[in-house]
C-alpha cells in the first residue's frame, strides 16, 4: 500500500521561522486529505510541491486557531483558482458558521460545491468512507475520536482503536 504523510505544520500555536501551526497532507493511492489547515499550510503545499486540486476532503480536529485559521484563505484560493470539484470539510459544530460567515463578511464566494459535516458525537464513528477498490486499498475510513483536544484517525485496511485524548498538563 502506497501511503504518504506529510508534515506541513506540527506543535506551534503560532507561526515561527521553523514551525508553522498544525496541518498535515496524506496520500493513500488516489486519495488525498489535509486534516487541520493552520496559518501557512497554503505556504506550506506550495513549498512541498502539493496540487492544491487534489485536495477534496479537509477534517479540522477541534476550533482552536492553529488548527483551522487557514482554512477560509485557502477556500477562498481555491476560487480564485477556478476550482470546479466539490469540497467537503468535516469538523466540530461551528466550523461551517465560522467559514461562512468569514465568507459573508469579505463579500467572497465559492464557485465550487462547499459541504460541510458538523460532528458532535460523543462516541467514536465513522465520518468518512470510500469502498473504491484498487489493488493495495480496499477501503480508507476516518473516525472521529471525542474527547478534551478531539480528534480523527484515517483508517485505510485496518481497525484503529483510540482512547479518548487526554488535555496535556500546560494546557490552558
Amino acid at each position: 500500500m502506497s501511503l504518504k504523510l506529510t508534515i506541513l505544520g506540527c506543535h506551534s500555536a503560532t507561526p515561527r521561522v521553523n514551525a508553522n501551526p498544525t496541518s498535515q497532507f496524506i496520500e493513500i493511492k488516489n486519495h488525498s486529505f489535509l486534516i487541520d489547515c493552520g496559518e501557512g499550510t497554503q505556504v506550506q503545499l506550495r513549498k512541498n510541491k502539493i496540487r492544491f486540486s487534489k485536495i477534496n476532503h479537509i477534517f479540522i480536529s477541534h476550533l482552536h486557531g492553529d488548527h483551522f485559521y487557514g482554512l477560509v484563505g485557502l477556500v477562498s484560493t481555491f476560487m480564485l483558482l477556478n476550482r470546479t470539484t466539490d469540497l467537503h470539510i468535516y469538523g466540530p459544530k461551528g466550523i461551517e458558521e465560522v467559514i461562512k460567515l468569514q465568507l459573508k463578511l469579505s463579500n467572497s464566494w465559492t464557485n465550487y460545491g462547499l459541504y460541510f459535516h458538523e460532528l458532535n458525537s460523543d462516541k467514536s464513528e465513522i465520518i468518512y468512507e470510500d469502498n473504491g477498490w484498487t489493488p493495495y486499498v480496499r477501503s480508507i475510513q476516518v473516525y472521529e475520536v471525542p474527547g478534551d483536544h478531539d480528534g480523527m484517525v484515517l483508517e485505510p485496511n485496518v481497525r484503529v482503536l483510540a482512547a479518548k485524548m487526554a488535555r496535556h498538563p500546560r494546557a490552558v
